[in-house]
């Protein structure tokens, strides 16, 4: 569930002043006239998003100590992407056509550490793997660019255990007209262009019985369309 719009605009007012990439001082009667409300109501919205994870607060002589946590980003960031539906034209159909390929052996690892980010956004369990298709045409190269003009689903990166992952953009697709699914662009990869990643609830391949080689058309959901 998307949050309030009171508590949107309090994260946006303090990603304004910097509190999305650094922290940030102002006191309640600051951030209280900046919004046009009240200081009592500034400090009521300031200890919610505290309590909600989605602003870590330290107190100082000078005022509170701000800065907005992946958390409150992530929420930032579905606004965005709700903006950006809403302001992209209608488009054609896109459709990209590709050879399925044996991966790098890394997808079920990387699936797992992302999965609950990955079941946040797209609303499904991942199966613990990626379907690899290596782009077959320049038809499908161009709408691979296309693509990347939709608006994405962003997944921020984040540290477990002392690594450091990187943020992750998904598509939604359906895989020959049958399997709903999604591209996953990771922000580190090893593939090149060439190759898109494909996750899904289901394992692709027994699915469809699909082998190494074998042709899939990957047709693009847009945004407003995703169940």
């Amino acid at each position: 569930m998307m949050i309030t719009p009171d508590i949107w605009f309090t994260l946006y007012t303090l990603s304004k002043k910097g509190a999305i990439h650094g922290k940030t001082i102002l006191t309640t009667r600051e951030l209280g006239e900046i919004m046009a409300i009240s200081q009592q109501t500034a400090s009521r919205r300031i200890s919610f998003c505290v309590n909600k994870g989605y602003v870590a607060r330290v107190h100082t002589v000078d005022g509170m100590l701000l800065q907005i946590t992946d958390k409150g980003r992530e929420e930032l960031m579905q606004i965005m992407t709700s903006l950006e539906i809403a302001f992209t034209p209608p488009q054609d159909e896109i459709v990209i056509e590709g050879q399925i390929v044996t991966g790098l052996g890394e997808g079920a690892y990387y699936i797992d550490v992302y999965s609950a980010k990955l079941k946040n956004a797209l609303g499904f369990k991942p199966h613990l793997g990626t379907l690899n298709v290596r782009i077959s045409n320049d038809e499908s190269r161009k709408a691979v660019g296309r693509m990347k003009n939709s608006p994405p689903l962003v997944l921020t990166g984040f540290r477990h255990k002392g690594r450091t992952f990187g943020d992750v953009i998904c598509y939604r697709v359906k895989v020959n007209d049958e399997i709903e699914a999604a591209i996953v662009i990771a922000q580190r990869t090893h593939h090149s262009d060439e190759i898109l990643e494909v996750v899904a609830p289901v394992d692709i391949r027994s699915s469809l019985k699909l082998n190494d080689d074998d042709n899939v058309r990957l047709t693009l959901i847009p945004l407003h369309l995703a169940t």
